[in-house]
């Protein structure tokens, strides 16, 4: 009898120097964002990126540990998790003023540009105001050691066996990743409404922060992003930025020729996301003993 292939294990070292990594970054750019009377936007992206990417590998870590240590952990995931919601809703508002100021909208006509003027000083004063108000919860989670927690669970001792059930850790979050993401493109495919296009963007990103993890945690591991599904994650994103800057209009800019222009806008990026979704074939994913468990993979 044939005897089964042995499986790879990944050390959880490796996923702790990972950890490690990612920590550094955040707790640097929280320090550059909370310290500077006038963050830039870069630094805020940046920080939303890094926080998201956090997030990803802590949930990974947590699988690993003992029930009595997640909970531990749970309440520091929280902190963070409410922290990046905070960076993100800044950054929506520099999202929709780097639109408008940009050169990728349509111009408003003279009679609705001073509605537009009037648009742009109020979303730099929100920008303003959302910057002050996240440097103060910025300084105060750094004051109350949310980053010395996070460093010091990274210290804890995963359970017994770790090596081999984080290779399978990471199998099934692939599987599960890939069900969602093809659950929901088959779901937005059908009907491209704006909240199942949103959650098919939250899935593509969610696979994709996976993909980054693997690579660093399995350097022999050819499992790569597809670029079909990077090209859908731009177009999502772009959808998304226009769907903030229509959202956040003023009452008076929605019924104007430019709010209309607007309107057409996101409906040409709305159908080269339908033109995408029909075009994109899903890789399935690796087989695996717990792939049962995640939901059926099919299309």
């Amino acid at each position: 009898m044939a005897r089964r292939p042995a499986r790879a294990a990944v050390a959880p070292e490796v996923l702790t120097r990972e950890l490690e990594r990612l920590l550094s970054d955040v707790a640097g750019t929280v320090d550059e964002v909370a310290d500077r009377p006038h963050p830039p936007p870069e630094s805020l992206h940046q920080l939303h990126r890094e926080m998201r990417r956090l997030r990803h590998a802590l949930g990974i870590w947590q699988r690993l540990l003992s029930a009595r240590d997640r909970t531990l952990v749970r309440p520091l995931d929280a902190r963070l998790k409410r922290l990046a919601r905070l960076v993100g809703r800044v950054r929506d508002r520099d999202v929709m003023l780097d639109l408008i100021e940009g050169g990728s909208l349509p111009k408003p006509s003279g009679r609705d540009a001073w509605a537009v003027a009037r648009l742009r000083s109020r979303l730099r004063d929100d920008a303003r105001t959302g910057r002050e108000l996240l440097r103060v919860y910025l300084r105060s989670e750094r004051d109350s050691h949310l980053f010395e927690g996070l460093r010091e669970s990274v210290d804890f001792v995963p359970r017994r066996g770790a090596a081999p059930q984080l290779a399978d850790v990471l199998k099934e979050e692939q599987v599960e990743r890939h069900y969602d993401v093809r659950t929901a493109q088959r779901r937005a495919r059908k009907r491209p409404s704006s909240g199942r296009l949103h959650r098919l963007r939250i899935e593509v990103r969610r696979m994709r922060h996976l993909s980054e993890v693997r690579r660093r945690l399995e350097p022999t591991n050819r499992l790569a992003f597809p670029t079909a599904v990077r090209r859908l994650q731009s177009r999502l994103g772009r959808l998304h930025d226009l769907d903030l800057v229509i959202a956040g209009l003023d009452p008076e800019l929605k019924a104007t020729e430019w709010g209309q222009l607007l309107r057409k806008e996101r409906r040409k990026a709305r159908a080269s996301v339908r033109r995408a979704l029909k075009g994109t074939r899903w890789p399935k994913p690796a087989k695996s003993a717990s792939s049962t468990s995640a939901g059926p993979t099919g299309s």
